[in-house]
């Protein structure tokens, strides 16, 4: 519908144009840049204002959300308790630790040496009759589990001078990825809550004003760029092999002091009817074909969407 209604203006505005054979009318359209972001909150400052030309990268708006700058304080946590457990793995016990396994092991090797000369006296015993078989028995047993403390010691020592197991070290490293993916998403999300202008373009609209409440991925601002501007215009189905993409055209405005060049850049693959108000009866079942073309400088010759033109074919490439 609001195609039609455009295409009424140009056509009831085209009126003071220059006509020839060969030309249409048309008018102005835009590709829009609509800035939102992905989290919702307050619009806490409006950077910009309607009209105003904005550069690339420059700032446009902030939100206010505190469960984004939430979700960024969790995932730092997070992250820097997976590289405190990663690097407490990496190394071995504390030296209070190894201290104390140190003293039990100087003790064990203490009580092997007693145990050992204890089974001494008791063979000498034995051998000169003095003790029985069960008293020499129960000394080398003492030696026995003497001999096995002092090993256990020192496997704990060894073991406590070592890092973790690997497989415990590479599962603390899958968690610092997946922390480090968490806290870069984070920041992300932070980042969007204060959007930089993608294009060097011309505000044309701002939706909402600061304290407002703006849902996600609903925008804020829109954006137009100087080359984001075509033409648009409709040519009758019997005229339809005549024209091809690249074809040069020229366009012509009210108050335009000279013609705009342009280039046929889409022409639609399916037909419309044409709206009864604009041809007569007897024709106005024909068909249309919407056709686009793009300015080829629009810096040197400004258009603004909805403005009516004329567009002129060339006649030598029809």
């Amino acid at each position: 519908m609001r195609k039609y209604i455009l295409l009424l203006c140009a056509f009831g505005l085209s009126a003071c144009q220059p006509k020839t054979e060969n030309t249409l009318p048309g008018y102005v359209e835009g590709d829009y840049v609509r800035i939102a972001t992905p989290v919702a909150g307050y619009l806490r400052e409006l950077a910009v204002t309607e009209g105003q030309p904005v550069q690339t990268g420059q700032p446009l708006f902030r939100l206010e959300s505190s469960e984004v700058s939430s979700n960024q304080q969790t995932a730092l946590a997070t992250l820097k308790k997976a590289q405190a457990q990663a690097a407490d793995l990496s190394k071995g016990k504390r030296s209070e630790e190894i201290t104390a396994l140190e003293a039990q092991l100087g003790a064990a090797q203490a009580a092997l040496r007693l145990s050992e000369q204890e089974l001494s006296r008791q063979q000498r015993l034995r051998q000169q009759g003095f003790s029985n078989q069960a008293t020499l028995d129960q000394a080398a047993s003492s030696r026995l589990q003497a001999q096995g403390k002092v090993r256990d010691l020192k496997a704990q020592l060894s073991l406590a001078s070592q890092a973790a197991r690997s497989d415990l070290r590479q599962a603390a490293q899958a968690d610092i990825t997946a922390a480090e993916a968490q806290t870069g998403h984070a920041d992300w999300l932070v980042a969007q809550t204060s959007p930089l202008s993608p294009v060097t373009a011309t505000v044309e609209e701002t939706l909402y004003l600061p304290g407002e409440w703006i849902p996600a991925g609903s925008p804020v601002v829109t954006l137009l760029a100087p080359d984001a501007v075509k033409i648009r215009f409709y040519i009758p189905e019997t005229a339809l092999a005549t024209i091809k993409t690249g074809q040069s055209v020229t366009i012509s405005c009210d108050g335009c002091k000279a013609t705009i060049p342009a280039r046929i850049s889409f022409i639609a693959s399916n037909a419309e009817y044409t709206p009864p108000v604009i041809y007569s009866k007897e024709n106005r079942a024909k068909l249309v074909f919407m056709v686009e073309a793009k300015p080829l400088d629009t810096h040197a010759f400004p258009l603004h969407p909805g403005q009516p033109v004329a567009v002129a074919l060339s006649p030598t490439e029809q």
